[in-house]
């Protein structure tokens, strides 16, 4: 399995408040999976989300990603882990908006010590592969919102991390638009084998034969 948790929890703090944004959660991810997490804003998505990607850790419970026990790791481990294990998208793409399409591709390559020759040369052959050759040098604001989502996706699989974590990937998009990144993404996973976990509220994108988690008041079911 690529991801196994145990009964995670994770509390955060309003005042005297304790907020339960997860609840004794339990899952497991195959490698090559396509996964949504589905449920209402404030339920834990993008909780479990940054669990998963390491950007949080668990108050209580076990959680591996790809052999890597989150909950004991330090930060450095973190950081580590997730150069090398996981590529983001989010909702409102996250381009650095003073790059190209092409230097934003090639970031996380430089992260990992390629050199820019070969670097760039790796981001143009995606962004060719993925309909933007045309734009390779075009920066954010100069491209529509499903092209930089499609910028975006380009850096999050660049280096073929184990996993790629969507946090309402389309919530910012029209319908057209966002069921193009889905099929895209959709068609990535099946080409390339990169596992995907996949936040929407939108339930119109679901394909209820992949894998389809519901977290509602930090609680995760399975349907």
């Amino acid at each position: 399995m690529l991801v196994i948790a145990e009964k995670i929890t994770r509390i955060y703090n309003r005042g005297q408040e304790k907020i339960y944004a997860l609840r004794d959660g339990s899952l497991q991810i195959q490698a090559g999976a396509f996964v949504y997490v589905t449920g209402p804003s404030g339920g834990g998505k993008s909780t479990l989300l940054h669990l998963l990607g390491g950007m949080d850790r668990p108050d209580a419970g076990h959680l591996s990603v790809n052999g890597f026990a989150l909950e004991k790791a330090s930060e450095e481990q973190l950081t580590h882990f997730r150069r090398d294990n996981i590529g983001f998208v989010f909702q409102f793409f996250n381009l650095i908006s003073s790059l190209s399409a092409l230097e934003n591709v090639m970031l996380p390559q430089i992260a990992r010590g390629i050199r820019a020759r070969e670097a760039q040369k790796n981001a143009a052959a995606l962004l060719d592969q993925l309909g933007l050759a045309s734009r390779v040098r075009h920066r954010p604001a100069e491209l529509s919102g499903g092209e930089q989502q499609r910028v975006a996706i380009a850096r999050a699989i660049i280096g073929s991390p184990a996993l790629v974590l969507a946090d309402e990937p389309t919530g910012d998009l029209d319908q057209a638009n966002a069921e193009a990144i889905i099929k895209l993404m959709r068609d990535l996973n099946a080409e390339l084998r990169i596992t995907f976990v996949v936040a929407t509220h939108n339930k119109a994108l679901v394909d209820t034969n992949s894998q389809v988690l519901e977290l509602r008041d930090g609680v995760i079911k399975e349907s």
